[in-house]
């Protein structure tokens, strides 16, 4: 028996009764409600018709990516410029300021990095010169869409070899699917922002994670992937959604429609977070909000330290609290609040939620305080950035890990035993530790699950935590 739903036309029953796989219904719903975003278009467009080859080196205007993506950028259109930066090819061509921008799970700073188009740009190989510092030749063109500008490539010079990037695909190794649970839920999501930040790392994620899911026994029915554009990268997953703020909310309030108190659910996230950055001192220029209702606590932001006025209010006196943020596709950030807000109505015996983005230890508060004892688990503080795992780069560091314990094999197949207590089963908490404990990156990983909104570092058991955790397993 279905429930009813004005939008599709289902045959009515009681809530709470079981209705089709969610992947099934949450389709059938966003369809035909007309909330699927559609695939979005590169934007690039066609240059003019001016040929880049005209332009002789001796009439280039030597410039900065900051000169092509700021103020000054306008009266460049149409010139031939030299700019340098480290190339990147990670879904598009691009050059950036510096590699680190690209291995953090932070929004890249529009001013930091130019997009590269053209038949010369296409020519420039990902194994050859991603990673390397290149001198670039172009004349700049204006885009409506994205990042605003970009550089039709003439010729480029490498300067110096620095680390190589050039993250790929992940070839991830066939694992059988477990017996199908009907009554274990999951929810993928990754937005990426745009074309230049959706970085491939986060389809791996998402890919490996799934490839664990249907191993452990959940149905691919029962699995929502909201990634990017809602295009899939490859075969190996399907996309059944863009990775929206709408559309994440929208699939969990079907899942609120569809769990009950006899399930388990499991919520991983990827791609960039926003938040207070203690490290740097423009320490807000990174997404997030002041925190407006109180319900941070007391994060202790000083104004008069930063000599920054963050709140608006006409001086630098107060002491402020920040909301962190997770990014979807097209500029949609969910703050921390709006997230626990979708998740409020979600009914289940277990809830296990995985965010990987940067600043994502800033949401435990929102999402686990008051609940019943959801395991809540972040790869970073929420003063901290998560980081991309060396030395390829394919996946980020955390969840690669995390995801590894609960499967018991790496990608390639290499065997990982996170089961401490020999039990035959891998925890949540089993899972935590031995992902915290591999984690070589300068993140600190966090974990909660005492409903009391405080999370802990380290290993678990640890400060109240990790008892529930302790007991949920796939």
């Amino acid at each position: 028996m279905r429930f009813a739903c004005s939008a599709c036309g289902f045959p009515e029953q009681r809530r709470r009764r079981r209705p089709p796989a969610i992947g099934v219904l949450a389709a059938a719903f966003v369809l035909s409600a007309g909330l699927l975003v559609s695939c979005a278009e590169d934007g690039f467009g066609d240059p003019p018709d001016r040929n880049p080859a005209e332009q002789g080196r001796d009439d280039t205007v030597q410039a900065s990516i900051g000169d092509l993506k700021g103020p000054e950028a306008e009266r460049l259109i149409g010139e031939a410029v030299t700019v340098e930066g480290v190339f990147v090819r990670d879904r598009v061509p691009m050059l950036v300021r510096d590699l680190s921008l690209v291995l953090v799970n932070r929004p890249i700073p529009e001013t930091q990095y130019i997009l590269l188009v053209g038949p010369r740009a296409e020519e420039m190989d990902a194994f050859e010169l991603g990673g390397a510092y290149l001198a670039v030749e172009g004349v700049l063109r204006a885009q409506s869409s994205e990042a605003g500008y970009w550089l039709e490539v003439v010729s480029f010079e490498m300067l110096d070899r620095l680390d190589p990037y050039h993250p790929q695909i992940a070839d991830i190794a066939e694992v059988a699917a477990g017996p199908p649970d009907p009554t274990r839920y999951a929810i993928l999501f990754s937005g990426g922002i745009d074309t230049g930040n959706n970085h491939t790392r986060y389809w791996n994620d998402l890919t490996f994670m799934n490839s664990t899911l249907v191993g452990a026994g959940f149905d691919k029915d029962n699995i929502a992937v909201l990634y990017g554009d809602g295009k899939a990268l490859d075969k190996t997953l399907k996309v059944d959604y863009a990775g929206t703020a709408a559309n994440l909310a929208r699939v969990l309030a079907l899942l609120a429609d569809t769990s009950t108190d006899q399930d388990l659910v499991f919520i991983f996230t990827t791609n960039h977070g926003g938040g207070f950055y203690t490290s740097e001192s423009n320490p807000h220029g990174y997404g997030g909000q002041v925190d407006a209702n109180g319900d941070e606590g007391p994060e202790n932001i000083s104004e008069k330290s930063y000599k920054i006025d963050f709140n608006t209010d006409g001086d630098k006196d107060d002491t402020i609290a920040w909301d962190e943020v997770l990014f979807g596709w097209g500029g949609d950030d969910i703050a921390d609040d709006a997230m626990a807000g979708m998740l409020a109505d979600v009914e289940a015996e277990h809830v296990v939620v995985v965010m990987e983005q940067c600043f994502s230890g800033g949401l435990i508060r929102d999402v686990s305080l008051g609940t019943k004892e959801w395991v809540v688990v972040a790869a970073a503080h929420q003063n901290e950035v998560s980081w991309a795992m060396p030395p390829n780069h394919d996946y980020n560091e955390f969840s690669f890990h995390f995801t590894a314990a609960l499967n018991g094999a790496e990608p390639d197949g290499t065997k990982v035993d996170a089961d401490v207590d020999d039990d035959g089963d891998v925890s949540m908490a089993e899972a935590f530790n031995y992902a915290q404990s591999e984690d070589t990156r300068s993140e600190t990983p966090q974990y909660e699950d005492d409903g009391d909104g405080v999370s802990h570092s380290g290993t678990m058991p640890s400060g109240g935590d990790g008892k529930v955790g302790a007991d949920i397993h796939f």
